[in-house]
């Protein structure tokens, strides 16, 4: 069964709330987005409107929080497009109640990512030039807390997940992604670049739209050193996969991206970005990322468990990860093309 999305509690809204002077509260309402893990209310206030947040498990250590919000003030700071962060009465950036760790934010009304044919490609390389302007931005933050470090690109050990006897896959699909993995981690190590901090989580849900332009992104919750050619790649994959149409399952969906969104997203990017980025080793890191990432949405243990969904998921990222394969050259030379 797919996880249950959390909820806050009137409890913990009252509790955490009594920390901010936020005037009268005039109404509350759940917003069921993001990671099911982190539950969010937008809070209706005499400040306006608000988004109270309760941070994921993993991502709540104290230090972890008060680095990204490092991170955010000194982007605000930078005039980058990112929602306020409240502090508290004595000064805090975060509450902590119980065993959990909270957030507060100026909420900024917009529309999400707009993939009909008339808005993609202008959404797509908004999204990409400001990725550009976020390394940008993040080469000149300071922050006094220590930042995680991504250990590797492409994470070998969830190989081992490829092997569970509860999957459906094929032992020749099985045996290609392992292949697809393993040749993406040679590409990462043949082409080495310097790391930085990267946004960590750069997909449609985390931008903020108003018609063309961004309005805001959100989200430097896994802000980390880390590889920034993965986090262009695995970006481009997001704004440019097809969503099942009415009827369709993620199985049986169309695997070829949207090739005008991935053209865009990339012309977004370079033009922006702080160093020159390379078709040929993003390109060929895709199926890999795909499959790295599907695969980190698994329990530890596959062998505990795997659930019909994410079966299916993994069956819908192998169809695609092997069109990504597939079509290389076709990619990287519409990519050159583009620049």
């Amino acid at each position: 069964m797919p996880a249950t999305r959390q909820q806050l509690s009137q409890r913990e809204i009252d509790q955490v709330l009594g920390h901010y002077a936020i005037g009268q509260v005039h109404s509350i309402k759940e917003l069921a987005e993001g990671s099911v893990y982190s539950p969010k209310v937008v809070i209706d206030t005499q400040r306006g409107k608000l988004l109270l947040k309760r941070r994921a498990r993993g991502l709540d250590i104290p230090a972890v929080v008060a680095f990204s919000h490092e991170v955010v003030l000194s982007c605000l700071k930078l005039g980058m497009c990112v929602p306020p962060l409240l502090a508290t009465k004595t000064g805090n950036s975060l509450v902590q109640f119980e065993d959990h760790v909270y957030e507060l934010f100026v909420f900024i009304e917009g529309i999400p990512f707009d993939r009909s044919p008339a808005m993609i490609m202008s959404h797509a390389q908004q999204a990409g030039a400001l990725l550009g302007e976020v390394h940008r931005t993040l080469d000149q933050v300071q922050t006094r807390f220590e930042a995680s470090t991504e250990p590797t690109i492409i994470d070998l050990t969830r190989i081992s997940i490829l092997k569970s006897s509860n999957l459906s896959l094929s032992q020749e699909t099985r045996d290609q992604l392992v292949g697809l993995m393993q040749y993406g981690d040679e590409l990462a190590k043949a082409n080495a670049q310097s790391t930085g901090l990267v946004h960590g989580d750069w997909h449609p849900g985390n931008m903020i739209y108003r018609a063309s332009e961004i309005v805001a992104v959100c989200d430097f919750d896994n802000t980390r050193v880390g590889s920034r050619t993965r986090e262009v790649a695995q970006a481009m994959i997001h704004f440019s996969l097809k969503t099942p149409t009415k009827g369709q399952s993620a199985q049986n969906c169309d695997p070829d991206p949207d090739l005008g969104a991935m053209r865009s997203f990339w012309q977004g990017y370079v033009s922006a970005a702080p160093q020159p980025s390379t078709a040929r080793v993003c390109i060929g890191l895709m199926p890999a990322v795909m499959i790295d990432e599907a695969l980190a949405s698994f329990p530890a243990q596959a062998a505990i468990g795997i659930s019909p969904q994410a079966d299916s998921m993994l069956v819908a990222v192998a169809r695609k990860a092997s069109w990504f394969d597939e079509h290389q050259s076709e990619l990287i030379a519409m990519l050159e093309a583009a620049q």
